[in-house]
């Protein structure tokens, strides 16, 4: 029986949000068309729901390849994370952590304080939440990147790794400063600094401790860039 172009019309567009909200293409327009004008109601609503939980475990695949690929020590969130003591800058609250504005704004993030007070931890939160989102992400220890870099380097690949880092939304340096580099690891690292110039979110964990001892989060750009 043929369907009224309104309805038609209206079905295919149900299909198509349902495919654009698992982040997935799963069947041409043609077929989409197709099914549109001459399913049965009932058949509609059945292939309707196998679409979007086709697409809901797409996306749910996705989230867990790019934790996989982010290379996070953990998966610890902020569930249970201890704020009190934490000092935030003029202008930043803690309602600005979980936003991930900075990704957007392409800023940087320095968690910084003594040792024990969640450095770490909040930028393996964040981390999560952003490939929650379906960002990439990586996660590296300083001194592991600093590593890979020389190998890189000494084979002539270090434009291959760096193009790597350079698809990520997000890149985590994780105790940054803690030992002490020569000058050419030094320009290894400025250049993954300088790439992530106004291009990729980064945040930078390092050790710093304020007067009175509290523990501390940072300004939201570090240097300003």
């Amino acid at each position: 029986m043929a369907r009224l172009p309104q309805k038609v019309d209206a079905r295919y567009e149900r299909l198509k949000r349902a495919e654009r909200e698992g982040g997935s293409v799963l069947l041409s327009k043609a077929t989409m068309r197709y099914v549109a004008e001459t399913a049965t109601d009932g058949q509609f609503a059945f292939f309707g729901d196998s679409l979007a939980g086709e697409c809901a475990l797409g996306h749910q695949s996705r989230i867990a390849r790019l934790k996989r690929q982010a290379n996070s020590p953990s998966q610890r969130g902020f569930d249970g994370f201890e704020w009190s003591g934490i000092v935030f800058p003029r202008g930043f609250t803690r309602d600005d952590m979980p936003s991930l504005a900075l990704i957007d704004a392409h800023e940087d993030l320095v968690p910084f304080g003594g040792s024990g007070n969640g450095k770490t931890r909040t930028a393996i939160a964040l981390g999560l939440l952003a490939c929650g989102e379906g960002r990439k992400v990586a996660f590296w220890s300083t001194a592991e990147l600093l590593s890979e870099l020389r190998r890189a380097n000494r084979e002539g690949t270090t434009q291959d790794a760096l193009r790597r880092l350079g698809r990520c939304d997000l890149i985590i340096l994780d105790e940054w400063g803690y030992l002490p580099t020569n000058p050419d690891g030094a320009r290894l690292l400025f250049r993954v600094v300088s790439m992530c110039y106004e291009r990729i979110a980064l945040i930078l964990t390092t050790t710093s401790s304020s007067q009175d001892g509290a523990r501390s989060l940072p300004t939201t750009t570090w240097p300003r860039r």
